[in-house]
């Protein structure tokens, strides 16, 4: 099939339907079988949606005056009309593109396609888009090729609720870094799934790094504390999203990372309340001038500065959380979907 007789057209995907935290998915694809997530809408206040436009949709297409790393749509229509234009014309969708900057592999890490021919039918997919980052999806490995894994989503249905989703995604992505140092750098956004002894440890400190499953993934955390009035309960902060949640504890696992074809513990943050509070509240540097007649050996225009610690939080209490935010939501999460829960693979 030449590149002037490929369609493309483009899908509106609902990932979260929680009413104040909705999140929607715009992907583009074409008629053979290429797709590409472009615009992620994530509801920032109560029925007030916010769209932005992709990373992998600015690396295929490149950035322009109207369509760029600081592009945001504030209404629906916007964002349909962009779609249209971009599926109107026909073609690949990676027909001018060089797909493999997208895909980058590093050699220091077993590629996922030697996972499936060793056997590993079942994978999990981590999402870094726009609210869904830092949650990792439960997949089925149904082909592959040398730069993509075809996969079946185990717990997200297509939009007509039909079927099981089904898409391909990269096969050697390096995952974005995190914001608190806790990951291994290097790591991909494909891996196998864990198998059961990964996740049987639920006597978890605050500190420690844990995946919770809400929303039909396991999301990336940090415990911050249980609540004393239903002890099985932990209380969670998401750092791709900056998002706190309780969760019941058998929803609850530990969180390692795959390097190197093993899996890796995460450092413990005993200082997380800190760490999250330095990052929400980031402390001013004041700049003190010298006393008159005062200066620096050598320095006519020395000044003194003084940077404000952060280290007087109390690390180990849970009531300093709400001096970082009071009216935070701490609500039970879970999802719908509760088949999949605990059992892993």
């Amino acid at each position: 099939m030449s590149d002037n007789q490929v369609q493309r057209g483009w899908e509106e995907r609902v990932i979260c339907p929680e009413k104040g935290s909705r999140v929607v998915h715009y992907i583009l694809r074409d008629s053979t079988a290429n797709s590409l997530l472009a615009v992620v809408g994530i509801e920032r206040s109560f029925n007030h949606m916010f769209y932005t436009v992709t990373e992998d949709y600015l690396r295929v297409f490149g950035s322009t005056a109207s369509v760029n790393a600081r592009t945001a749509w504030k209404a629906r229509k916007y964002v349909v009309e962009f779609l249209i234009s971009i599926t109107s014309g026909g073609g690949s969708l990676f027909a001018n593109s060089n797909q493999q900057q997208i895909e980058a592999t590093t050699p220091h890490q077993q590629h996922p396609k030697a996972i499936t021919d060793g056997g590993a039918e079942h994978i999990e997919v981590l999402c870094q888009d726009s609210g869904m980052r830092g949650c990792w999806f439960r997949c089925k490995v149904l082909n592959s090729s040398q730069r993509r894994l075809k996969v079946q989503y185990c717990d997200i249905n297509d939009c007509d609720g039909s079927a099981k989703l089904e898409e391909w995604v990269p096969a050697a992505r390096v995952a974005a870094l995190d914001k608190f140092g806790a990951r291994c750098g290097g790591r991909l956004t494909v891996r196998p799934s864990p198998n059961s002894e990964y996740s049987s440890d639920n006597n978890f400190r605050v500190g420690a790094a844990v995946d919770s499953w809400w929303s039909d993934g396991w999301w990336e955390g940090f415990l911050i504390g249980c609540d004393m009035d239903a002890p099985n309960n932990h209380q969670v902060y998401f750092p791709g999203e900056d998002r706190f949640a309780t969760v019941d504890k058998k929803h609850v696992r530990a969180s390692r990372d795959w390097v190197d074809s093993r899996w890796v513990d995460i450092e413990t943050k005993p200082n997380i309340i800190s760490l999250i509070n330095s990052y929400r509240n980031p402390m001013p540097k004041i700049t003190l001038n010298p006393l008159p007649g005062t200066s620096a050996p050598g320095n006519s225009n020395f000044t003194a500065t003084r940077e404000y610690s952060s280290k007087s939080v109390d690390d180990s209490h849970l009531k300093e959380l709400l001096v970082i935010k009071e009216k935070e939501d701490w609500t039970v999460k879970g999802s719908g979907n509760d088949a999949g829960r605990g059992n892993i693979g």
